[in-house]
Order: structure tokens, then sequence, then C-alpha cells
């Protein structure tokens, strides 16, 4: 009875569940990035550590919160009062208010459908839903970058010069490295690959047509096209007809 249960295993199409090992090794392939990698932090704290993002997309949560954070959170279910950090740039919770400020402005509307065209003078400039208060100085500078055509895969060096300090020093390698050339490989052609061509060459010249339809030496039937980059790479590499 068990081995017919076992064939009808087999037959089925539902593949078989497989639990991955939890002493899944990670490979390093970068050198640099292996000789300075902490195995006993996580993926996030080495990436952090080390000056890199583990994500291109901003975090949507689950990440690691201070230590402070969760004091102060602790602080204030106790109902304390909790000294906010000196931080001029630290968003904090957006509550809504509870009395709306009455203001005042001119709106221009057209004259014969009666739109709303513009406000003028409302004194508010641009919105400002997390309170910002670089808002208005980022204004000036991402219309700068609009203009020179930084978008979203143009190159950033020029803001990664000027921020040299902030850089760790494995980033800095990194960076080095990958501003090196990279020598191109050129493929090599065998002794074997070499005798076809240049018996192909003697007998034929440059006449590729008539290559492809000598079935004595181009018994792989190869086509007209291959055949004339074979000769090229041959002639590049130094091959002559004697």
């Amino acid at each position: 009875m068990g081995r017919e249960l076992q064939k009808k295993k087999n037959r089925s199409g539902v593949s078989k569940a497989v639990r991955k090992p939890r002493s899944k090794k990670l490979h390093l392939q970068n050198p640099i990035i292996s000789a300075n990698w902490d195995k006993t932090q996580t993926l996030e704290q080495n990436y952090k550590r080390l000056g890199l993002t583990s994500k291109l997309n901003k975090n949507t949560g689950g990440i690691e919160r201070k230590a402070e954070d969760v004091q102060r959170a602790r602080d204030e279910a106790a109902g304390e009062v909790v000294k906010q950090k000196d931080d001029v740039l630290a968003i904090g919770a957006m509550r809504r208010p509870q009395e709306i400020q009455v203001q005042e402005a001119r709106i221009e509307r057209d004259p014969e459908t009666g739109r709303i065209l513009r406000v003028i003078g409302d004194g508010q400039g641009r919105a400002n839903p997390l309170n910002d208060p670089l808002n208005e100085l980022d204004s000036e500078e991402d219309e700068d970058e609009m203009g020179d055509g930084m978008g979203q895969h143009a190159s950033h060096n020029a803001a990664y010069a000027a921020g040299d300090d902030k850089r760790t020093e494995v980033v800095r390698r990194l960076e080095f490295e990958a501003s090196r050339p990279k020598a191109t490989h050129k493929p090599r052609q065998s002794e074997n690959e070499r005798a076809f061509v240049a018996e192909l060459v003697a007998k034929h010249g440059d006449d590729y047509g008539a290559m492809t339809r000598d079935l004595k030496i181009n018994y792989m039937q190869r086509s007209a096209g291959d055949l004339k980059r074979r000769v090229k790479r041959w002639r590049e590499s130094g091959g002559m007809v004697e």
C-alpha cells in the first residue's frame, strides 16, 4: 500500500516544498566589501556602516529605530513631558490643526468663464506639507537641476564631489574602482580556426559567396556573414596568405 502512494506522489504535478537552509552563506563578489564585511551584523547594518544603501526605493516601514526614539515613545506613553530633539530637519508627526487660520488673497478670474486663474499675494509660497524649513531654498536648486538635465538616470558625480567628507573610505575605494577603464576582451582564435580561415582565403580570396558554397573546406556550411567576421578577426591578428 505504501508503494502505491509513493507512485501516486511521483505522478503528481505538484512540486515538493523545499525549505531553504538557515545557514545559507552570503557570497560577496566584491573584494572591497568582502574585506570590510562584519559577519555579526545584518545586511542592513553592514550597508549602513559602509555608507551604502541596500534599497534603491524609499523605506515603507520595518527599519530599525534609534534608542532615543524608543525611549521618547515610552515616556510619551507614560504621560511624561518629553523634550524634543533639537533637530531643525526632523519631520514630526502631522496633526490636524484645531483652528483654521483665515487669510486674505487676491484672486484673478477669467472674465468669460469666471474660473480662477491664479491667486495673487497669498503669502504661502510653495506647498510644504512636511513643514520643511528648507522648502523655499530648495525651489531654486530644483529648477537648476532640471535645467541641467539631471534626470533619474543622470550622473551625480558633481554632488559626490561636493560632499567628499561625508563619504566613507569604502565608498571612495568603490568609486575609484568603478572609474578605472575596463580592459576590452578580444576573443582569441584557435589554431584550427586560423588554419581553416587561411585555407579559405588562399583559395577564394574575398569571395565570401564562393566560400559558403565550398562544401569541402566549409563543411559546417557557415554563412557569408559568419565567414566575413572570422576573416576580419584573422587579419586583425596578423593573418596573411603565404
